[in-house]
């Protein structure tokens, strides 16, 4: 028998990013579109043909633009990655915005989720449950921003805004669910124009699964305490359970398994369990969840949970692209324990500095970039960090 700690129905979820200065006027129709950039899916979309909007969703004045663009990204957390949901189960979900345009110029966050079935509710104060779906005589539910979207000024070394505290409870009858998003961060002058950049999702087609749950999650936690993450959980029922596998995420997403812990097998007593990851070379927020496996193979997903750790040192982490072909920049994330100025060098293997560049950081993950063009030839090089005049990390480049 297939477990689920817990599971999500079938789902498209549409999210829309406004940046109205009144409550936002939501979905009125549905219609087809594709997340081709230059496409238009905002508040003034056609409704209908290609281009057209999923669903009408911004402010009928006009206070954003609404072409699907390449310069911001909108990455949603919280469903199981199998797209499986368990019917009346509740799912915590996270929208990260980022505004990935070369100088970013965004000043104001919003966004809209539309899910053809199911319940929205939310904590965050950035953040409302639209009432006027009914009223519009269609069936669904829907979250967006709040009346006065955020307002968050967009670096390149901070480029994202994070919107959670959101809960979307899976509807009660098994069968399908789709979801939509779509993320807009603009330029805050209340007006539509080339600098308010706007992403479209991949609709997310879901599947609710029965309630069956041979496993019943009673707790879930993870703390940290000197560089390791402690990981407690409890189950209030097991059927036929033959382990945990423990899974850690940098960026949410893509999660890798750290650990495996043996489950009791078959109870109705409550079973806590425990497990500890050396978590001291990361930094910023780390995600963690539980994978729950039977004896016959089949598993599922608990939700979510975060730590945010800061960092103890200046390093970089994730260069790429390595190898580097000509024309391509060197991206990297570096992790600084302070906000200050960095001096990135590129030297050849002889020695000579063909590249050199100060930037500024704040403390914790920064991704930066390092501009390269056509003029590097072929061979090794060395991506040099200093800080405060010292020499604090020296990685190699291959250059194609």
């Amino acid at each position: 028998m297939r477990k689920f700690l817990f599971s999500f129905g079938t789902a498209i979820l549409l999210v829309v990013l406004v940046s109205s200065i009144n409550a936002p006027k939501k979905v009125h129709s549905l219609s087809r579109v594709t997340n081709s950039v230059g496409n238009d899916i905002g508040a003034n979309g056609a409704s209908g043909g290609p281009g057209s909007s999923y669903a009408i969703t911004g402010c009928a004045n006009g206070c954003h633009g609404t072409k699907v663009s390449a310069n911001v990204t909108g990455v949603l957390s919280g469903l199981p990655a199998n797209n499986q949901v368990t019917a009346g189960q509740t799912y915590n979900l996270t929208l990260v915005i980022s505004n990935v345009a070369s100088t970013p110029t965004a000043k104001k966050w919003g966004f809209d989720i539309f899910s053809t079935d199911g319940i929205f509710t939310t904590t965050n104060a950035n953040c409302e449950v639209d009432t006027n779906w009914a009223a519009n005589g269609l069936t669904g539910a829907e979250i967006h921003h709040g009346a006065t979207p955020p307002s968050y000024t967009a670096t390149k070394a901070s480029p994202s805004y994070t919107f959670d505290k959101m809960k979307w409870t899976a509807p009660n009858t098994p069968g399908l669910d789709t979801f939509y998003y779509a993320a807009n961060a603009a330029d805050g002058n209340g007006a539509a124009n080339t600098k308010d950049y706007t992403m479209l999702a991949t609709p997310i087609v879901l599947t609710v699964l029965p309630t069956t749950t041979p496993v019943t999650l009673a707790s879930f936690s993870v703390s940290t305490v000197s560089g390791l993450a402690s990981i407690s959980w409890a189950t209030a029922t097991e059927v036929n359970t033959d382990h945990f596998e423990i899974e850690r995420s940098l960026d949410g997403r893509l999660f890798n398994v750290v650990g495996k812990v043996a489950a009791s097998g078959t109870t109705k007593s409550l079973m806590p369990y425990s497990f500890s990851n050396n978590v001291s070379s990361l930094s910023g927020t780390v995600y963690f969840r539980l994978k729950a496996v039977d004896k016959s193979g089949q598993f599922n997903y608990s939700y979510i949970q975060t730590i945010n750790i800061k960092t103890s040192k200046n390093f970089i982490t994730n260069l790429y692209p390595n190898p580097l072909r000509a024309g391509q920049d060197i991206r990297f994330t570096y992790q600084s324990i302070k906000a200050t100025s960095v001096t990135f060098q590129l030297y050849n293997s002889t020695g000579k500095k063909v590249i050199a560049s100060n930037l500024s950081v704040s403390e914790g993950a920064n991704a930066l970039s390092l501009p390269v063009g056509q003029h590097l030839n072929t061979g090794t090089y060395y991506l040099t960090v200093f800080v405060d005049n010292s020499i604090v990390q020296k990685l190699p480049l291959i250059v194609q």
